[in-house]
């Protein structure tokens, strides 16, 4: 196979210019996080390719880039298996309508942004179905911490896996010796940019639940309850609530509504823009994107997380990592606190958060080691890497 830096070459003259050949690509990406890369690729698609036809699935931000969406996945994102089993027959419906617009449009290649239960699916029925099509798979599924077996049906339904961690590469290379794979960074760098002359604010406290549905409403009550004890001790304190879109925000607000009136001052943005971020002290924040998102902006954090008893009895056996947070992953060791399943107590939350708030030393330790750690992550310009990795290979289709 020849290598992707010499085929990136190629594809530069061969699908650029006046004479470059129609190009479609399909996209599909089912959570926020998902739809938040895959807005930024899109940008980076067209400033490669200002004539590529993107389609498929994926969110609001993906469809506001200029996808031709056939319907916004990520609304349905689900997490934990009892979830996953309830909702089955509708994401088999799913599937079969982003398959059918597949064998309808034939596209030169197909972009899989994480979500990888639903995701891996797809890439196996491409596979059989649109031969002649590129399969690339962006952001990999973490076979590293669960689910290897995984690996070997990658191997052999993907064409290219761009990896965003450091060691993932590496990690492939010894899994998946026939897997080409390409780090190309992570995309959060280009997306997230620390204010260095922003000051944060002792007393501002940061509170991120969750980018699905389930995740906010398992969270939030007992980040509302963690902040009323902190509260108590602490007078003065304010609170940010952080979504990542208009949607889980106003589920956010709708949810406070049923709860303890607040005995501190609560602000509601949707975005982890920086600006909300920057002038906090610390986050409690929910496992996931938006700690790592906490991590590149360089607020010291506490990482939450709860899901049902089975997935995570099942998970326990299964998962190969010590640690949920990704910061603690890339680490080795617990880096930044991590309060999961029975650990998850208001009171818990409140005395850790205390703690961190009431030592500045501590603090500025966390964030030393925290930006040691982001430093692996690779430089900017994630996006533009992955995209014209993803041209190169479109070039190799034998669609048309």
């Amino acid at each position: 196979m020849a290598t992707s830096d010499s085929v990136m070459s190629a594809s530069r003259s061969s699908l650029s210019g006046p004479a470059a050949e129609p190009l479609t690509l399909l996209l599909v990406a089912g959570e926020a996080s998902g739809d938040a890369h895959g807005a930024e690729l899109i940008h980076a698609l067209r400033e490669e390719r200002p004539d590529v036809r993107i389609i498929g699935v994926g969110g609001p931000k993906m469809a506001a880039a200029g996808q031709e969406q056939l319907f916004d996945l990520s609304v349905h994102a689900v997490v934990g298996l009892t979830q996953v089993a309830r909702h089955y027959f509708k994401f088999r419906y799913f599937f079969g309508r982003v398959l059918a617009l597949a064998r309808k449009e034939n596209p030169q290649a197909t972009v899989l942004i994480d979500y990888p239960g639903f995701n891996l699916r797809l890439a196996a029925r491409l596979r059989r179905d649109l031969p002649g099509s590129r399969t690339i798979f962006y952001i990999s599924p973490q076979v590293w911490a669960w689910k290897a077996g995984r690996v070997k049906k990658m191997e052999k339904v993907l064409d290219l896996l761009l990896v965003i961690l450091p060691f993932e590469k590496a990690w492939f290379s010894q899994a998946a010796p026939q897997l080409n794979v390409n780090f190309v960074g992570h995309p959060m760098l280009d997306r997230v940019k620390k204010i260095e002359a922003v000051e944060p604010s002792p007393d501002t406290v940061a509170l991120l639940p969750g980018s699905r549905r389930l995740e906010v409403e398992a969270h939030l009550p007992v980040l509302w309850e963690a902040a009323r004890i902190m509260t108590v001790r602490r007078p003065g304190l304010k609170f940010v609530v952080l979504s990542p879109n208009e949607k889980m925000q106003e589920l956010a607000r709708a949810l406070t509504v049923n709860l303890p009136a607040p005995n501190f001052s609560v602000e509601f943005n949707s975005g982890y823009a920086v600006s909300h971020l920057s002038r906090c002290a610390l986050a409690v924040v929910a496992s996931g994107t938006a700690s790592l998102e906490c991590a590149v902006v360089g607020i010291p954090q506490i990482v939450i997380y709860r899901v049902d008893p089975l997935t995570w009895a099942v998970g326990k056996r299964l998962v190969k990592v010590n640690h949920l947070s990704m910061v603690n992953v890339m680490a080795g060791e617990e880096v930044v606190p991590e309060l999961l399943q029975e650990r998850m107590q208001p009171e818990a939350i409140a005395a850790q958060a205390l703690e961190l708030l009431g030592n500045r030393k501590k603090r500025e330790a966390m964030k030393q080691r925290v930006a040691d750690i982001v430093a692996t992550l690779g430089g900017p310009g994630a996006s533009k890497r992955a995209a014209h990795a993803i041209l190169a290979e479109a070039a190799l289709s034998q669609v048309r």
